[in-house]
């Protein structure tokens, strides 16, 4: 897995001494006479209350590669404006990755599973024959094919979010308990945010019990 901040929120005014451009975007939209650092410590326990809303004037833009298609579904759930395409390859679960005859028995059902999805996308395209539009009959056999497509399989992600967002998606996924690899992005994109807006999001533990 990799993540990379790829655009955030910039400043168009001169940027006040102690905080980054999104957190300057935020205290400016409070429309305080406080100094940002001042006003952005005193709430720092009200992030998720009443000074919420502020966070929506800020919003960053990550690149997420070699993530699988069952962890995408937390970025395509929250609220965040994605873009998607397949990657290549599977990704294997670390519990799967801790022994090679594991990784070896997953890699042959993900490698069984693709070549069925194929036999599978050609029948299709050939009992669709009578569809006189090739894009339209494509379109639908690679719907239908698309099912047995593995949930391992990789895929790459640009997701864009205000900050309120980011710290939602972080806070639902970041549990000890949570699905594994969805807690990994969800740390991935909380060491990001903290260096780009630390009074913004340094308050967010990296393990939360649920």
């Amino acid at each position: 897995m990799q993540v990379k901040l790829v655009a955030a929120t910039a400043l168009r005014l001169s940027q006040p001494d102690g905080v980054t451009a999104g957190e300057a975007a935020v205290a400016y939209a409070s429309l305080s006479d406080e100094p940002p650092v001042a006003l952005l410590r005193r709430n720092a326990d009200n992030l998720a209350g009443s000074f919420a809303e502020l966070l929506d004037h800020a919003s960053a833009t990550l690149h997420f590669q070699d993530v699988s298609r069952s962890a995408a579904t937390a970025l395509r759930s929250c609220g965040l404006a994605v873009s998607e395409r397949g990657g290549t390859g599977a990704v294997v679960p670390a519990a799967v990755a801790a022994s090679d005859d594991l990784t070896r028995l997953f890699e042959a059902a993900v490698e069984e599973a693709q070549f069925v999805r194929r036999e599978l996308l050609q029948a299709l395209e050939e009992a669709m024959a009578d569809e006189p539009n090739a894009l339209v009959r494509r379109k639908r056999a690679r719907e239908a094919a698309e099912s047995l497509t593995p949930a391992a399989a990789a895929t790459e992600i640009v997701a864009t979010g205000t900050f309120r967002v980011w710290r939602g998606f972080i806070t639902q996924h970041q549990g000890r308990f949570e699905h594994e690899e969805k807690r990994a992005l969800a740390l991935a994109v909380r060491e990001i945010m903290v260096e780009e807006a630390p009074l913004l999001f340094a308050d967010l533990p990296e393990e939360e019990r649920r």
